[in-house]
């Protein structure tokens, strides 16, 4: 796994230049506080429909302005999802 710890802001341009079109997780900030994480089998298309609009009430309210992610492939991403969750404690769940 590759984890990116620098932290991008969440904007469509910093998405397609900086993301992987591959498997991983990825973490959202809002104002420097884990607001979600997710996973996805495809980075940087789901932070490209993430960063055009959000349908989730509590990312409404934390709006995202940064995030991190991680390259995971295959059941390691789902895996690593929950560690995550563990470590940081996001704001927002499923």
């Amino acid at each position: 796994m590759i984890y990116h710890r620098k932290w991008f802001p969440f904007d469509s341009k910093t998405v397609q230049e900086e993301v992987p079109a591959t498997s991983g997780v990825y973490i959202l900030f809002s104002r420097q506080e884990c607001a979600y994480i997710g996973a996805s089998k495809e980075l940087k298309a789901d932070l490209g429909r993430l960063v055009q609009g959000i349908e989730n009430s509590c990312l409404n309210e934390h709006m995202p302005d940064e995030f991190q992610f991680e390259v995971a492939l295959g059941d390691d991403r789902n895996t690593r999802r929950e560690e995550l969750i563990g470590e940081l404690n996001p704001i927002c769940r499923d």
